[in-house]
């Protein structure tokens, strides 16, 4: 019977309630069969079976069979949990049962609308351990989509059809005998809306072998078997986990709390000198995690194949909380869940792929509770907890880079040694030969004519070693060039930018002057005012010249040293190149040289450098309404000392130490890449030269970077 009294009113579901909570939110596939098997985890099952029959070409007898032998449902678990949308069951009990007592993985009471992704019918059978029947539920998906293609094409306004809610609809329920032993759930799912081709199930197959973590010894495991007599090597297959083949590098990261501080510590990864040390520092805002990292080289790479280097997973309490996004065969199209592959559009940079490791973080619903898997199952909800795990992996795996990189770099410095070693040693062993022939005066013409062939060939080493020193030294110099080639495309990439931003404000004036000239010089009226629009024509148009010479400057050689004013090079960037943007920003900007200095280096990639540190600047201020920005140059100990300030929001502690590595950013919605303070700080270590974060000149808030260059160098 309706309610009739109109102050209280119910939600209803609408019909297409199935298509929004199954098709259309789950929406890959292989996502879907992973919703229903962890729900068979959940249900303390130890074995499930995964039966696909008829998959290529789609039949009537086509189907999908998912049994566990789990905990199985009675009647009022089906009525009361299964039928009740969002139920939170499994919310308020987050264990199941005793004695396993899992963490459980599903939360939202929505996986079961996962059948609707993979077939339009499901039958399902579950009992409980001691039952004497089966409770049989009938669902028919098809059903729902007819009802709402009708209600789409119904005037509701002037119909007198009524509406058929979600709710509304029949789901066929009756009871079958059973062995009162028998304990579980099967479900049987049929008119798939998709052929399985062998790849579709080798790939669910590998992603089902991820589902529990590597590493987990557990007392009461978790096993899944493949049935599918289609193909051959899936006809009875058990789903095994990875096995770790032997690591080039494996790190184990885990944490402790310590009961009188009644904190969490950390561990975490640094590079120092060439070492990988293991430090430990209070856990960030993302709470404790273990996080499990393996490195494999070219050559430990051939025990993996490339489907099985995938990067990084997240298991939450020893279950998988990696999303899934819909299968992609091009990998730039897969998704990145850590943005581990995004940081590598230049191999110049020597970052790691997800093809060169393999790991996980632990993380739990106790210590870990705002790191949380999106509705759609494709991502994280994005938070500033997850937004701080990402950086914390990226920060790792760029640990680990550093000590590679210094590896490289030593290993090529040693070699380049040898080589010259090598032509040096060959001098030497020519005099001693050179000897042995002065010293004996029994040398005998066939040992004199063997000692002088040796000598020849020598001397045809010796140039072979001279040549290889001088390729490989030009080789370096290359690298280098095409390394500061790829610094100036980025920095121009920004002041591209920025550019865009001045032309804009010119040119505005620039039509507005040209407008005022052009309706009063005919009219022989307003002369004062129509020169003063004709100088600032002619202003704007030297600004403009002066902006474009900049951009052409980067045709030029990067690589050149010259000596060249400092005052003069940071007034032109004050006064000239940015005094637009810097007028359209209202910014109030301040230089201050003590004297001024010569110094000896690149001049556009000095300037290039004050590019990037007013780029940052100029993002971080945009929410400023006083906005400031200072430089000021002076001498100290043999250094040129310049610091640059301004009075944004600053930089908040838990990622000072993180701002100058590659591809970090916080401005990723402005355009930013992460590379600005990275390009100043590499540029500053090929002098010699250091950048620091310093205590604050504005107050309260704000940035202070320090750049010291040595004047000789």
């Amino acid at each position: 019977m309706e309610n009739d009294n109109p102050t209280i009113l119910h939600f209803k579901f609408d019909v297409s309630t199935f298509r929004l909570l199954g098709r259309e939110l789950i929406t890959d596939r292989i996502t879907a069969l992973f919703e229903l098997v962890k729900n068979c985890y959940d249900a303390n099952a130890e074995n499930v079976q995964l039966t696909f029959e008829n998959l290529n070409p789609l039949c009537p007898e086509s189907r999908i069979i998912i049994e566990d032998n789990g905990l199985g449902m009675s009647f009022e678990d089906i009525r009361d949990k299964w039928m009740v949308i969002g139920t939170s069951s499994k919310r308020r009990n987050r264990t199941s049962p005793s004695p396993y007592n899992r963490i459980v993985a599903g939360k939202k009471g929505v996986g079961r609308f996962a059948v609707d992704k993979l077939g339009g019918k499901l039958v399902m059978k579950t009992k409980k351990k001691g039952s004497p029947v089966w409770h049989c539920l009938e669902t028919d998906w098809t059903k729902y989509a007819e009802e709402e293609n009708r209600q789409l094409e119904l005037d509701f306004e002037n119909s007198s059809k009524k509406q058929k809610l979600f709710t509304d609809i029949d789901n066929k329920y009756w009871t079958e005998p059973a062995d009162v032993g028998v304990q579980g759930t099967r479900l049987e799912i049929s008119s798939l809306n998709d052929i399985w081709l062998e790849n579709d199930v080798r790939r669910a197959y590998r992603e089902l072998s991820k589902i529990v973590k590597p590493s987990s010894n557990s007392r009461y495991p978790f096993n899944i078997r493949f049935i599918v007599p289609e193909y051959l090597e899936y006809r009875d297959k058990m789903v095994e986990s990875l096995v770790l083949a032997k690591a080039t590098l494996s790190y184990m990261l885990k944490y402790r709390y310590d009961k009188g501080e009644q904190k969490y510590y950390q561990e975490y990864l640094e590079e120092n000198k060439g070492e990988l040390v293991v430090k430990e520092k209070e856990a960030e805002v993302f709470g404790p995690i273990g996080f499990t990292l393996y490195y494999y080289d070219q050559s430990d790479k051939k025990g993996f194949s490339k489907e099985e280097r995938d990067g990084i997973k997240v298991y939450r309490d020893s279950i998988i909380a990696t999303p899934f996004a819909e299968y992609k065969s091009d990998r730039n199209e897969q998704k990145d869940l850590f943005g581990i592959d995004k940081r590598r559009w230049s191999g110049f940079f020597e970052k790691l792929s997800t093809r060169d490791i393999i790991g996980w973080v632990d993380i739990t619903d106790e210590l870990n509770p705002e790191i949380k898997d999106s509705t759609n199952r494709q991502d994280f909800v994005d938070n500033k907890e997850w937004n701080a795990l990402k950086g914390f992996v990226i920060n790792q795996i760029h640990q680990i880079e550093l000590y590679l990189k210094h590896k490289k770099d030593s290993k090529k410095k040693e070699n380049a040694e040898k080589l010259k070693n090598a032509d040096k040693d060959i001098d030497d062993i020519k005099q001693r030969i050179s000897n042995i022939k002065n010293q004996s005066l029994l040398v005998s013409p066939e040992i004199d004519s063997e000692l002088n062939e040796i000598a020849g060939k020598l001397e045809t080493i010796k140039s072979t070693v001279s040549a290889s020193s001088k390729d490989y030294e030009q080789m370096e110099a290359d690298r280098r060039q095409q390394e500061n080639i790829m610094f100036s495309l980025v920095s121009l990439q920004a002041y591209a930018g920025q550019i865009s931003h001045i032309l804009r404000i010119s040119i505005g004036i620039i039509k507005r002057s040209a407008e005022f000239v052009a309706k009063w010089i005919p009219l022989r009226q307003k002369t004062e005012k129509s020169v003063m629009h004709a100088r600032k024509i002619f202003d704007e148009m030297n600004n403009l010249s002066k902006a474009m010479d900049f951009m052409l400057s980067y045709a030029e050689d990067d690589s050149t040293f010259e000596f060249f004013s400092v005052k003069e090079a940071v007034a032109e960037l004050f006064e000239d190149r940015y005094k637009l943007l810097f007028e359209g920003e209202t910014i109030h900007t301040e230089y201050v040289l003590d004297d001024d200095f010569e110094l000896s280096y690149n001049k556009k990639a000095f300037q290039d450098m004050f590019g990037n540190l007013i780029d940052n600047s100029v993002k971080a201020l945009r929410n400023t309404k006083d906005k400031r920005i200072r430089c000021t140059v002076f001498r100290e100990n043999g250094n040129l000392v310049l610091l640059f300030s301004d009075n944004g929001p600053g930089v908040p502690n838990e990622i000072r130490d993180r701002i100058f590595d590659v591809f970090y950013t916080t401005t990723a919605d402005l355009g930013g890449a992460g590379l600005g303070l990275y390009i100043v700080r590499t540029r500053l270590n090929s002098i010699k030269g250091t950048i620091s974060l310093e205590p604050n000149e504005f107050r309260p808030t704000g940035a202070t970077f320090k750049i010291t260059i040595p004047l000789i160098h």
